[in-house]
């Protein structure tokens, strides 16, 4: 970051009873769950249950924390001539976690070449190939979940996929009409079935159908981070800024999320966004001293638009399109191009974009936001 080095030195706290941070604690059920099964932990079951839990915690409030405590559960598992597949299934999703796409893909398809049923494994598969770009692997990878009991499984995976291929209007509507046919799924699936369902009708910018869906992958579940940012993203987009800072009041330790409320309070004109511009700034510098470039979409974001800076913003865009290829990933490729003025970065991610169903409307309001960003920081 340009002012990473303002942030290079370590804090020491001045007073040993000085707060650093305050952990989030599991709900009490949860914790005294946790407990039982640390207490099991060198039990194979109990060990793979526990890291379980706090893969699902992880995923939940965008914590890495709780995927290092399943990486120390596991460790032992992992050590064994023949590892159990759930073990590494879940080394799969600790290495997707932390962006190492290659190793958790190598854990699955380990899975997969010893038990070719293992429908968790396919669908980690078709997910992970998503992410990388590879949309005809992640469709062939849908394929085998038709095994399922549950044809939402299979439905929304291959919606997914085919949603980016130019099937989006066709995508969406199977999606919902398998949701209204399948009203006994678990709220989990049903959550995700939903999210997957909103993203591609908010690309079509099908406004209502999209708040719709996400009202309800809310009222499914506990909702994840990813969800979070989803529906923040949604409500900015509708400029809706209200709205999303409300939705993400009391989110800040997630670090999409205070992204996401900082640029809803840049358009409040809020008091608290300088305040955290500053901890964004700190938490990327942070992220760079331990060797991490996880989230360099969301740099990118917030340097083209609370930054103000779209040459180091298209640069850091174009680093994350080389590892990661989603529409979210082309948006702010689209965005800090156009702001740059690069019109060959700006065809090409306008090109995914509307082959995943982007509407006209939808881009030329992305193009006009880049432009005012560009214009304010020039003017500055």
């Amino acid at each position: 970051m340009a002012c990473a080095n303002a942030f290079g030195a370590p804090f020491v706290p001045t007073d040993d009873n000085q707060f650093l941070e305050r952990l989030p604690r599991a709900a009490a059920p949860m914790g005294a769950e946790l407990r039982d099964l640390r207490a099991r932990s060198g039990d194979v079951a109990a060990s793979i249950e526990l890291a379980q839990k706090f893969v699902t915690l992880g995923s939940e409030d965008s914590d890495p924390r709780y995927f290092g405590y399943a990486a120390g559960v596991l460790a032992p598992l992992w050590k064994l001539a023949e590892p159990p597949a759930k073990a590494l299934l879940l080394r799969a999703m600790i290495a997707q976690n932390r962006h190492d796409f290659d190793g958790a893909l190598a854990d699955v398809d380990a899975v997969i070449k010893s038990d070719p049923a293992n429908l968790q494994a396919w669908l980690m598969r078709a997910a992970i190939s998503k992410v990388l770009g590879h949309l005809d692997e992640a469709r062939a990878s849908c394929a085998p979940l038709a095994a399922s009991s549950e044809p939402l499984l299979t439905v929304a995976c291959v919606c997914d996929a085919a949603s980016l291929m130019g099937g989006s209007r066709e995508a969406a509507d199977a999606l919902e009409q398998t949701l209204e046919e399948r009203p006994k799924a678990t709220p989990e699936r049903q959550r995700w079935a939903l999210t997957i369902l909103a993203e591609i009708v908010a690309r079509r910018g099908e406004a209502q159908r999209a708040e719709r869906a996400f009202k309800k992958a809310i009222e499914a579940a506990k909702p994840t981070a990813y969800l979070l940012a989803a529906y923040a993203d949604f409500l900015l987009d509708e400029e809706r800024f209200a709205d999303a800072a409300a939705l993400l009041a009391g989110e800040a330790r997630i670090d999409a999320a205070l992204l996401r409320l900082a640029l809803a309070e840049q358009r409040l004109g809020a008091e608290g966004l300088a305040e955290h511009v500053s901890l964004i700034e700190e938490r990327f510098a942070a992220s760079r001293r331990r060797g991490e470039a996880f989230h360099l979409g969301d740099e990118a974001r917030f340097t083209l638009y609370l930054l103000r800076d779209p040459a180091r913003a298209l640069r850091l865009a174009e680093q994350n399109w080389r590892v990661q290829r989603t529409p979210a990933d082309a948006r702010i490729l689209y965005e800090s191009a156009v702001a740059s003025g690069d019109a060959d970065a700006a065809r090409k991610a306008q090109a995914f974009l509307t082959r995943a169903g982007m509407s006209e409307e939808r881009l030329t309001r992305l193009s006009d936001q880049a432009c005012r960003a560009t214009t304010q920081q020039s003017g500055r």
